[in-house]
């Protein structure tokens, strides 16, 4: 089952590079993980960054972690075990480019599924281009968004992507009956340290006016 939640069509813009930066082993290169978020699919999600990304999308809210040396490679093991499945309803997997370490991601969705969490994937990849591990970790996932991002086409007002090229797919018959209500979705964390990070897709009067009040 592949539903499409936006119809409109997209292209490839490039073709895939660099698709086996995995570290293996059990484990997979995070920028940063979200304990607890509501804007990056349905109910509340930890949310996972993974490090590296070749595509190099124009204007990419996420250049930082685009280098594939970056990050720390983390037991997915221990990723799971902290998740408490009661409190949480799944993981949400983006980056960076979850698909270009196709066997780890792989890994941590066949986890999570085992562990009853739902699961949602970005990839800047389009099914087509994708093959062997790559295409078997999406069409595992509950939900995916893919298509690159396309500055050329940023639309805030969408709900789970950045431009309107990209899609949301359904991929299982848990989210079957999902209605995607379109809107902008922004979430100010705090860590221990008092650090404030905003995610989602803010605006930059937001921006600025959080800014102001810190």
């Amino acid at each position: 089952m592949m539903t499409p939640m936006d119809e409109r069509k997209t292209t490839s813009d490039s073709s895939p590079r660099k698709i086996d930066n995995a570290p293996g082993g059990g484990e997979i290169r995070v920028a940063k993980i979200i304990p607890r978020s509501s804007i990056y699919g349905p109910g509340r999600r930890v949310v996972i960054w993974v490090q590296g990304c070749s595509l190099g999308c124009e204007g990419c809210w996420n250049e930082d972690i685009w280098p594939f040396k970056g990050g720390e490679s983390i037991s997915i093991d221990s990723i799971i075990e902290s998740i408490d499945s009661d409190e949480i309803e799944g993981i949400t997997i983006l980056g960076g480019e979850p698909l270009q370490q196709p066997k780890s991601t792989l890994e941590l969705i066949n986890k999570a599924r085992s562990a009853g969490l739902s699961t949602m994937l970005y990839t800047g990849f389009e099914p087509h281009e994708l093959s062997g591990p790559a295409s078997k970790a999406l069409l595992l996932s509950d939900i995916a968004v893919v298509g690159r991002y396309r500055e050329s086409e940023r639309d805030i007002g969408l709900r789970w992507r950045g431009s309107a090229n990209q899609r949301v797919l359904i991929l299982s018959e848990r989210y079957a009956d999902l209605k995607l209500d379109e809107m902008n979705e922004v979430e100010v964390h705090m860590d221990e340290e008092g650090r404030v990070e905003l995610v989602g897709y803010p605006t930059m009067g937001l921006i600025r006016d959080l800014e102001t009040r810190l």
